[in-house]
């Protein structure tokens, strides 16, 4: 038995749980570990439970990990990921370990690209606000998703790390796509929709809001049904883009994802080869 550790907020979790089914695509059976949200309660706590997710779950106390294995006379091996970005060795570990990492990279995951398309969706009953939003992005010729996130962003802790995206962003992706398609209907996702109303302009523009109650899921459902992405240095985003099965979609991506040299240099393979950057 492998046991992946689950952390952070949903795009994370998301990453997270690939890697995990990824491993047992490889013929191990594999369980997630939640005891992270037994007291994380930020972003919505625990999340995969309203996909489409089958790997059995459990908590594990990291002061039991040991006594467990010794328990059951095994080996005690619990392995970190060491860096951001694919590394293969973390897909050939031996069975009976306890795996904690990101594992923010494609690679680790494509080989079982249609079990995630499946299994990432909705497993509830989508809101009314979500279903009139759905209909209206399918019956648009040309559509995009555009992220745009603040919110936790800006407090001083995320300064240090993440870099926080100007409107010249967002304007460059827009002028960039644009060159390549018209008519383009931009449908708008951000937790500050106000901020975004007042110092960005788009042509041609719904702004999902956020006064209408809905789980983060379906936000990612719609942004996955437009023919093209313009996302944030966002795992939420990364995956409303990896999760579009257009075979001609444009996913634009900020260059740099982070003020933190270290990690900038460490996260360079999060982006996928065929997404243009900006």
């Amino acid at each position: 038995m492998i046991t992946v550790k689950i952390t952070g907020g949903l795009g994370n979790q998301m990453f997270c749980y690939a890697y995990a089914k990824a491993i047992q695509s490889r013929g191990f059976n594999v369980r997630i570990d939640l005891s992270l949200y037994e007291s994380y309660n930020l972003h919505g706590g625990y999340q995969l439970d309203y996909f489409f997710s089958d790997l059995e779950t459990c908590i594990v106390k990291n002061n039991l990990i040991n006594k467990i294995f010794s328990f059951f006379k095994l080996k005690s091996n619990i392995i970190r990921e060491e860096k951001h970005g694919f590394d293969a060795k973390y897909l050939n570990i031996d069975d009976n370990n306890y795996v904690v990492g990101y594992f923010q990279s494609e690679k680790y995951f494509m080989n079982i690209r249609e079990i995630l398309l499946k299994q990432f969706k909705p497993n509830f009953q989508i809101s009314s606000y979500a279903k009139t939003l759905h209909e209206k992005i399918l019956n648009e010729e040309n559509s995009c998703s555009v992220h745009i996130r603040r919110g936790d962003y800006l407090n001083i802790k995320n300064q240090k790390v993440y870099k926080s995206l100007t409107s010249k962003y967002y304007i460059n992706a827009v002028t960039w796509i644009e060159k390549k398609h018209k008519n383009i209907k931009y449908f708008i996702f951000s937790d500050d929709i106000d901020w975004v109303k007042s110092n960005l302009e788009f042509k041609n523009a719904t702004y999902i809001e956020n006064s209408n109650k809905r789980k983060p899921h379906e936000d990612i459902l719609l942004m996955s049904i437009c023919n093209h992405n313009i996302i944030a240095n966002s795992t939420f985003s990364w995956w409303g883009a990896w999760l579009n099965s257009n075979d001609n979609k444009i996913v634009l991506s900020p260059k740099d994802w982070f003020n933190d040299v270290n990690l900038e240099l460490l996260s360079r393979g999060l982006n996928c080869s065929n997404w243009k950057l900006i």
